[in-house]
């Protein structure tokens, strides 16, 4: 796939920066082709120790990460440091019902050709509460029915988990964006660190991903439904 002038791509993304970790090259191909692209965020990630100010920083740091990368509109749904924690804990009903239709960015909404979830192969619950939801949301019986159904791996997360090993069957290039997608992700300040968020990191599991299809720089996916 290659020509992305007509898709819609959605991604849903249990933190803010997973948009980016798993599905920035995605995102940045998307725009390039001439397509448009959404981001649906669940949680900010709020510390309950964290100042006012530091709840802004992060708020903003969504913000010129998503003006990186072009997006045409993004939803924060827990923006808020009293409502920002145990994600695993909010009824997946509440969930499916925010994805399907209640979020400025839903299926509803904006009628997605691409949507992007996070895969269930997570040590992170958050990761894994949101897929249930996506999953449920992006039933062959809703409307309207999205072609493509991808889920993308937190690095950090997927190398770990209780349900297996996330094993990848799409791969996509991303040589000619990888400079945008770090460049994205480094807005995230306050979540840059070693070990999976970090400039080599981003990298280094690009030309790890590439080299299983003999390429150089790639992004990895799971296919869940592809219509032609």
């Amino acid at each position: 796939m290659n020509d992305f002038s007509n898709e819609k791509l959605l991604v849903i993304a249990p933190h803010s920066d997973d948009e980016i970790l798993g599905c920035g090259g995605l995102i940045s191909k998307v725009k390039k082709g001439g397509g448009k692209v959404y981001v649906l965020i669940f949680n900010l990630g709020f510390e309950k120790d964290d100042t006012k100010e530091s709840q802004e920083k992060r708020k903003n740091e969504v913000k010129e990460a998503m003006n990186t990368l072009k997006v045409d509109d993004y939803h924060l749904v827990h923006d808020k440091p009293d409502n920002n924690r145990d994600l695993d804990m909010e009824p997946l009903h509440s969930l499916i019902e925010i994805i399907e239709s209640t979020s400025s960015v839903s299926l509803e909404k904006i009628a997605p050709t691409i949507v992007a979830i996070p895969t269930i192969f997570s040590h992170h619950q958050d990761h894994v509460h949101v897929h249930h939801a996506c999953i449920a949301a992006l039933r062959p019986i809703s409307t309207p029915v999205s072609n493509i159904v991808l889920s993308y791996e937190a690095p950090e997360h997927s190398r770990w988990s209780s349900s297996g090993v996330f094993e990848p069957n799409l791969f996509i290039e991303i040589d000619d964006v990888i400079k945008n997608k770090i460049m994205a992700f480094n807005k995230y300040q306050s979540q840059i660190r070693p070990g999976g968020r970090d400039d080599n990191s981003i990298r280094n599991q690009a030309k790890y991903r590439g080299q299983e299809v003999g390429k150089n720089l790639c992004e990895a996916f799971y296919v869940h439904r592809f219509i032609l």
